[in-house]
């Protein structure tokens, strides 16, 4: 392929169409290439696997990255600072797929009641801990449990609050038993609801199990060393040398769907304050995948026709926006928010400021998510400086005069192409408007309690999607969150969509014009959809790095999809070896 056909492939796959999440239970697929006659069988791994023709033998398959340093892999102490490999240890009720749709992990079923306020997940009865003890729904309650328990401290228990009783469980109303989750037997496990909640399979994602006895026995670091960590995942803890390395090896044990190609993973960790020369290691083979975020490298990259192959270039599902108070002037008059929204070239930030690592967004939904319409919407808040100037005139602001002065706060942001493109923002607004905006950089505690206290006139913020499914985009516009905005119609149809069963095109259509009125009435303006660069060594292969059926790869890191299992070492490594 050549560099322009590339260059025309990758503009495909920032496009998307709609989809929904299904229950649809497809196969863990994986694309090959034609094999030679004379080509050695399949391998077979030492999990029982069989290899696809074009893999490297087993001792082959050892996947490197360099990956973020972190003190816990432990999910009752911290949901967001665990070490890598966490996710790869235990074996959530779900997965997905390459194209997000859900696939039966520890539960190879579920159901919903009538009421649409239990559901039902129906266990493998074959699973297993490492250390031999059987898998059953008293862990998956036990699990819930811990992570609700007040003394825990869990941070990522706000996740779960369509749990039943979770909230009041978590600030120490009720016990932890009446927690909506029990186990019917040991291999029937339900889940209450305060009210029905489609999305919580795909919530459900994030359920990776605990092992409590392991906490019983062991204490808190029960994972920090191979000898205590137990494990019930495709995955298991060789060996954790803390700042320096963590080696995960395929489960023998594992008894699930979900059973690896890959023999060992080795991750080299960092501190973010001392980055190690990324590049620089990948082009050595020192390891076979980075993340970049410098642009300058991104540009040099481009240049490189072999670097420039290896590079995948996606938007991710995370949005930055301007939100703003509108229960306080000026912003409570839309046709303020609309002169903002339309003096913004989005094109020219990406261009600039956004240079590789950006994607222009007239929406919060990005392309590709269940539900997005961004080339439907994109004109209502599209650059237009004259319509901009007029709106502000019809305002009261006629060339910006008695506009009063404001400060664009940031979150802890200094240095990123986030804190330029806020300053080209200042300059656009100026430009266009003639108004003069300041900007801000807060810490975070500050930042966050201002902002969920709707104490700020108007920040640059960015959200990221936490489960697949247009709620949980659209839920956090809802006036009871961190926006000072609020619109009845778009309240009525988001709860509506949250709590309709068995009817996801209807749902779809609901957040659809939910989201319409938002953007509509500049609920927020939506500015931009982060780029993720990485680049993968051409004999990495396997479903997560395949374009799926929106034609865009489907790769989100461990934390999200787990899609490790599907990745392997193709002979190509081998051949460069010799």
């Amino acid at each position: 392929m050549t560099m322009p056909q590339k260059k025309t492939l990758r503009s495909k796959l920032l496009r998307g169409s709609l989809f929904g999440i299904c229950l649809v239970i497809p196969v863990w697929s994986v694309v090959t290439r034609v094999v030679p006659r004379n080509a050695a069988p399949p391998f077979i791994n030492s999990v029982g696997v069989q290899l696809p023709p074009d893999a490297a033998p087993p001792e082959a398959q050892v996947l490197r990255t360099l990956q973020q340093n972190y003190k816990y892999m432990d999910q009752s102490v911290t949901g967001y600072s665990n070490v890598y490999g966490t996710y790869l240890l235990a074996e959530p009720l779900v997965r997905m797929d390459r194209d997000f749709n859900l696939l039966p992990a520890a539960a190879t079923h579920w159901q919903v009641s009538d009421d649409g306020l239990t559901w039902y997940f129906y266990l493998r009865p074959e699973l297993i801990f490492t250390d031999g003890r059987p898998v059953t729904g008293h862990d998956y309650v036990g699990t819930f449990r811990i992570w609700a328990d007040p003394k825990t401290g869990y941070d990522f228990e706000w996740y779960y609050h369509a749990i039943k009783n979770w909230q009041a469980v978590v600030s120490g109303k009720i016990p932890v038993q009446d927690l909506g989750i029990r186990a019917i037997d040991d291999h029937t496990l339900a889940i209450s609801t305060e009210r029905p909640a489609p999305y919580l399979p795909a919530l459900l994602n994030f359920s990776q199990l605990t092992p409590v006895h392991a906490i019983e026995k062991y204490g808190s670091a029960w994972s920090t060393r191979p000898e205590t960590s137990i494990s019930s995942g495709p995955f298991m803890l060789e060996s954790w040398d803390k700042a320096n390395q963590v080696v995960l090896v395929a489960n023998p044990h594992y008894r699930g769907p979900a059973k690896p190609f890959l023999e060992k993973l080795v991750a080299n960790l960092y501190v973010p304050s001392a980055p190690p020369p990324f590049l620089a290691a990948y082009q050595n083979n020192e390891v076979d995948y980075i993340q970049l975020t410098f642009q300058a490298q991104l540009s040099r990259i481009k240049t490189d026709p072999v670097l420039w192959e290896q590079l995948n270039t996606f938007a991710d599902f995370m949005t930055y926006y301007l939100t703003m108070d509108t229960y306080s002037p000026p912003f409570d008059d839309l046709r303020v928010r609309q002169a903002f929204s339309h003096a913004i070239d989005r094109e020219a930030l990406v261009k600039s400021a956004l240079r590789e690592v950006g994607v222009p967004a007239y929406t919060m939904l990005q392309s590709g998510f269940p539900g997005a319409m961004p080339d439907v919407l994109a004109s209502i808040q599209r650059y237009d400086p004259d319509l901009a100037r007029q709106r502000l005139a019809e305002a009261g602001f006629p060339d910006g005069k008695g506009f009063p002065k404001l400060d664009l706060w940031l979150r802890n942001t200094f240095t990123s192409p986030t804190k330029m493109a806020a300053e080209a923002i200042q300059a656009m607004l100026k430009q266009t408007l003639n108004i003069d905006i300041g900007v801000s950089n807060m810490g975070i505690k500050l930042f966050t309690d201002a902002l969920n206290k709707h104490e700020i006139a108007i920040a640059l913020v960015p959200y990221r999607y936490d489960y697949i499914d247009a709620g949980n985009l659209l839920d956090v516009w809802r006036s009871h969150g961190r926006h000072a905005w609020h619109n009845d119609q778009f309240e009525d149809l988001v709860l509506n969509a949250n709590l309709l069963m068995g009817d996801e095109a209807g749902r779809l259509a609901r957040y659809q014009e939910a989201e319409r009125i938002l953007v509509s009435d500049v609920g927020g303006i939506f500015l931009w959809h982060e780029l993720v660069n990485e680049m993968w060594k051409p004999y990495v292969r396997g479903a997560a790095l395949e374009p799926n059926r929106l034609n865009f790869r489907a790769w989100r890191g461990d934390g999200k999809h787990l899609l490790t299992p599907t990745l392997y070492i193709t002979r190509e490594k081998v051949d460069q070896a010799r």
